[in-house]
């Protein structure tokens, strides 16, 4: 069985993906930090102190530095994991038929403490008089949509209705009926059945976003070609000891060590 460990922030992962993560980055920053540190040190003291300090400060370099790649790494898990939770929710929603969603509406109402009355189309709240439509769907909120919920309530109540999202269009449609319509966006509508533990679950199939082309020069930014610099930089500092012009290898060769760090650190992730 596969073993998982517990994160802090409760979340559950692969444990020797993890641990490989761990050590390989770690032989990274340190290896990046030795010569670094050495080639920057070693103009300045004798060899065995140079290698002592350049030791000393890579180690202490990399465990800062480990220990920031990790709080970034589990931000970036929470992130994404609550982004699959909102577009499964949402697209849960919009494949749902206008009384499904409405049932679960009422239990996150009476969730919220109000009393509640069926009304055909909606759910009404007698206590703030506004009633609750449903237009979820992958086609979107339509004026026809507004027109049908502001003639479906009198003029002492409101029309609140529900959608994954709503263009500028309809927004400002909406906004001429002087505050009888409220809209309600996906990211509300999330929070509210997020906090009534009424989120829909499912692995419904999720419509993939056209990736746009990006330009080549772009690739020289991706995480995984951190390695080839601190190759470059590794050599071009090998190459300080034996060639003539030892300032050109050594500023190169720090230059390419600093790069290949800052791009394991901040480099995207090529998907």
């Amino acid at each position: 069985m596969r073993r998982y460990i517990l994160n802090a922030q409760g979340n559950n992962l692969p444990a020797m993906k993890i641990s490989l993560a761990i050590i390989l980055d770690t032989l990274f920053y340190l290896v990046a930090g030795f010569f670094l540190f050495f080639v920057l040190i070693n103009y300045y003291l004798p060899r065995p102190a140079s290698y002592v300090l350049s030791a000393t400060l890579a180690v202490i370099f990399t465990l800062i530095t480990v220990k920031l790649s990790l709080n970034r790494k589990q931000k970036k898990f929470s992130s994404a994991e609550k982004e699959k939770k909102y577009r499964v929710a949402m697209t849960k929603l919009n494949l749902s038929d206008e009384r499904s969603v409405a049932a679960l509406f009422e239990k996150a109402m009476l969730a919220e403490g109000y009393l509640i009355e069926k009304k055909r189309g909606g759910i009404y709240i007698p206590e703030s008089k506004k009633t609750l439509f449903f237009r979820f769907g992958f086609d979107g909120v339509s004026k026809t949509d507004i027109v049908k919920c502001f003639n479906s309530i009198n003029k002492a109540e409101k029309a609140e209705i529900f959608s994954e999202k709503f263009s500028d269009e309809i927004k400002a449609f909406a906004a001429r009926f002087g505050g009888k319509i409220i809209l309600t966006d996906g990211k509300a509508t999330y929070l509210l059945l997020e906090k009534h533990a009424l989120l829909p679950v499912g692995d419904p199939m999720l419509f993939g976003e056209e990736k746009k082309p990006s330009l080549d020069f772009s690739r020289l930014f991706d995480k995984k070609r951190a390695k080839n610099y601190l190759v470059f930089g590794l050599l071009f500092v090998f190459l300080s000891y034996i060639a003539p012009i030892k300032g050109y290898y050594v500023a190169f060769g720090a230059a390419f060590l600093i790069f290949a760090l800052i791009l394991k650190f901040f480099g995207k992730t090529s998907a």
